[in-house]
């Protein structure tokens, strides 16, 4: 089986300090900016982090010969921002 983990941080040297504890306990591979993750399509830019799920929603339509289906609208708000939860404790 496969363990998948995914993580990050704005501070470089947190993202390699982590990196070596997970490295001295666990054999791992580095696949570099994170692009897609359990169906999820993930872009990041200086504008923030987007998540889709496009390609799953075509493969679902092309499965079911769906393909031509009329598109709507999306049934949430776009550009919604995420707010930091000022109740949370951080966790280093």
């Amino acid at each position: 089986y496969v363990d998948d983990i995914i993580f990050g941080s704005n501070e470089e040297g947190m993202i390699q300090s982590f990196a070596l504890v997970m490295q001295k306990e666990f054999e791992m591979s580095f696949l570099g900016e994170l692009t897609y993750f359990l169906g999820l399509q993930i872009q990041q830019n200086e504008g923030g982090i987007f998540l889709s799920q496009t390609k799953y929603l075509k493969q679902i339509l092309k499965k079911y010969g769906m393909e031509d289906s009329k598109p709507i609208c999306t049934p949430m708000v776009t550009g919604c921002n995420l707010s930091e939860n000022d109740e949370s404790t951080a966790v280093h």
